[in-house]
């Protein structure tokens, strides 16, 4: 198995992908604060730091305007958008660690089974995808995005509450909750 350095990725990715820097910073950082918390091996934590940086990797076959526009999604626009996360895995099925590539193909599966692509529910779905997928929602909550403004913290961190047992795995977002309460969140640094 040949490995891609993710940072060569990350270049690609950001030619396509406005502030996907600082968003897939932010990811793989809450993400291995998650599986920190959750005691998950080095080894692990590792993969999840990768699997951070890469979860939208995908998204460097959409196209821009999809990506930048500023209002809502078509029906069309959006099964485009839903097909980033299996894009995502064919482009690093045989370059990076299965366990990398399982968790960016199931990142937006969510814990009562209406994620995509699959539908999968609960302890179906791998943890370390159930870690990306809070890290990514608070990061994009919390940051400008051609559709939505920041919203606040406080509004993000209930948001997250709120979905624990629908859309995010409760034992995950204990850990959250941990982690929002002693102030570990990496926000986007706004002017």
């Amino acid at each position: 198995m040949r490995e891609i350095p993710g940072d060569i990725l990350i270049e690609v990715m950001e030619d396509v992908i406005e502030d996907l820097h600082g968003h897939v910073h932010r990811v793989s950082n809450l993400a291995v604060n998650l599986g920190s918390g959750l005691d998950l091996p080095s080894e692990d934590l590792d993969r999840l730091a990768l699997a951070g940086m890469l979860h939208d990797v995908g998204k460097i076959h959409l196209d821009p305007g999809i990506l930048g526009k500023p209002g809502p999604l078509s029906d069309e626009e959006l099964e485009l958008m839903r097909r980033h996360p299996e894009m995502g895995f064919a482009m690093t099925r045989n370059r990076v660690d299965p366990k990398i590539a399982e968790a960016i193909l199931y990142h937006h599966e969510r814990y009562d089974g209406r994620g995509y692509p699959f539908g999968l529910d609960a302890d179906n779905i791998p943890i370390m995808s159930r870690i990306v997928l809070v890290a990514d929602a608070f990061d994009a909550m919390t940051s400008v995005r051609a559709y939505q403004p920041a919203l606040p913290t406080e509004f993000a961190v209930q948001e997250i509450r709120n979905n624990a047992g629908t859309q995010f795995d409760p034992q995950v977002v204990d850990i959250f909750l941990e982690l929002a309460e002693v102030d570990r969140l990496p926000l986007e640094l706004t002017a």
